[in-house]
């Protein structure tokens, strides 16, 4: 059975969790391959969807500009206001679909386990961005991506969460000095290497409070 097969399935089965509209943001770049590849991807989680997800594809650079974007494709999670909450500079495939299904319904507006916890501390936690280094292959990295995306959408995009295949993106992982996966980094200062819980990186992100 052919493993596109599998995942595609996979796909399908976890999209019938989508049960609310919800749009992300689909930035394209100059390379044509990696923008089809992205592309058709997303195309088996829209045509999944029963018509709730909808993907604003975007190749304007002057757009890509505001959201400081310098590496394609990338998607978007934006809220009302035009704000970045989470970006994937990665493909939603293999291990990570179940995490990206559980971040679509979540930013649709289906409950969030980490809401009430970070509206507690909204006070102690300073404009953050949480990166998530990974690999397609990674067994751990999805449950790290899974809360921290939830933390970003509960925070309205006070926390940003950046999510970086590093076999894609190896400028990235080396400008970080990765050695392993899953590999997360707060601010750019605190660095988890390996597996690391929610209350782990939540008193980071609230400062020990």
């Amino acid at each position: 059975m052919p493993i596109n097969y599998i995942f595609n399935k996979m796909i399908q089965d976890e999209m019938i969790k989508l049960t609310k509209p919800v749009e992300i943001s689909f930035f394209i770049g100059q390379n044509i391959e990696d923008n089809e590849k992205m592309r058709s991807i997303l195309k088996v989680y829209e045509e999944n969807s029963n018509e709730l997800l909808s993907i604003k594809e975007i190749s304007d650079p002057m757009i890509s500009e505001n959201y400081n974007l310098k590496h394609f494709p990338a998607i978007l999670f934006i809220n009302n206001n035009g704000d970045e909450i989470i970006r994937y500079l990665a493909k939603p495939f293999g291990a990570e679909i179940r995490a990206f299904v559980e971040t679509l319904t979540t930013f649709s507006g289906e409950d969030n386990y980490y809401g009430l916890i970070i509206n507690e501390n909204m006070q102690k936690i300073k404009p953050s961005t949480i990166r998530v280094m990974i690999t397609d292959s990674c067994a751990y990295c999805p449950e790290i991506i899974k809360f921290v995306n939830k933390f970003a959408l509960a925070s309205n995009g006070k926390i940003k969460s950046v999510i970086v295949d590093i076999m894609t993106h190896p400028d990235i992982g080396k400008s970080y000095d990765v050695s392993s996966v899953p590999f997360t980094i707060i601010n750019d200062k605190k660095t988890f290497i390996g597996m690391v819980g929610a209350e782990e990186v939540l008193q980071e992100l609230i400062g020990g409070n």
